[in-house]
């Protein structure tokens, strides 16, 4: 959630109570975009996991290395990004044991956003640090829901197409349902191309985004419209109603397969359905 009504919440994980209440009394008078900041505060990692799988709106966490163990704070980085899979909460190192986790090794290991020196940190360099990755956070997750939004609507127009096509129960020209083919692989292209920017915007995995969006399933009913343009691109017109009804027949085929991807919108799925038992 990303509510522009509700205060920033920022996660403080340290062993030492005088940290946190130095953190406390930096940031707690922090405003960013006009919404101010709840701070919440764990003494350890476990105590850490807890918060965080009941508190899905973290933006930040200042987060030490050492505490119940040497690497206590390394294996919560691990446990968020690759357990919970959250790559949206920023994640800012605060240790005074930078030995032990050296600053360019831990950069190039684990996703964090900054490495604060508790021996060479002023406040300042703390407060920005924060306010940053708050500005961060935001932009992440504004740029992931608008993601979320435009696959749904292009997933929609496909939809009309495939409704639009059904609606002539196989009364249309292999020119005419080739051109209306393309549109459609066209706009999935869009689809698969906004999650590979997302997924560059945001340093992540090529394909992370369409994993999460999309099942194996789900992306094979998108992609076959592929297969059904290169059918049709080899196809000689369609001289009698035989042929024609072949074509037909895979392009129901394919709407059947569209209508259950799990993002579309129901109203979307329900008219495609309704189409595809009058077409039987």
């Amino acid at each position: 959630m990303n509510d522009s009504r509700v205060n920033w919440q920022v996660l403080i994980v340290d062993d030492e109570k005088l940290i946190h209440d130095v953190l406390s009394m930096n940031i707690r008078d922090m405003l960013c975009n006009d919404r101010p900041v709840t701070l919440i505060k764990a003494y350890s990692a476990n105590e850490a996991k807890n918060i965080i799988d009941n508190n899905p709106d973290i933006a930040v966490i200042i987060l030490d290395v050492m505490m119940e163990q040497d690497d206590a704070g390394l294996n919560l980085v691990k446990y968020i990004r690759e357990e919970l899979k959250n790559i949206d909460i920023r994640i800012l190192l605060h240790t005074g044991q930078p030995g032990i986790a050296p600053k360019r090794e831990v950069s190039e290991d684990y996703m964090i956003d900054a490495y604060l020196d508790k021996n060479m940190s002023d406040n300042d360099d703390c407060y920005v640090a924060v306010k940053l990755a708050l500005k961060s956070y935001q932009e992440n997750v504004s740029l992931r829901q608008s993601v979320k939004k435009d696959d749904v609507t292009l997933l929609g127009e496909i939809a009309s197409i495939y409704n639009n096509l059904l609606d002539t129960n196989d009364d249309v020209s292999c020119e005419s349902l080739l051109t209306r083919v393309n549109e459609m692989v066209n706009l999935a292209q869009e689809i698969l191309a906004s999650y590979s920017l997302n997924d560059i915007k945001n340093d992540l995995s090529l394909g992370s985004t369409k994993k999460e969006r999309l099942s194996h399933k789900d992306y094979s009913a998108l992609i076959r419209l592929n297969d059904i343009k290169m059918i049709l691109s080899h196809s000689v017109p369609a001289k009698n109603s035989s042929e024609s009804s072949i074509n037909f027949n895979i392009l129901q085929q394919s709407a059947e397969l569209f209508s259950e991807i799990k993002i579309l919108p129901d109203s979307y799925r329900q008219a495609l359905q309704k189409n595809l038992q009058g077409a039987c």
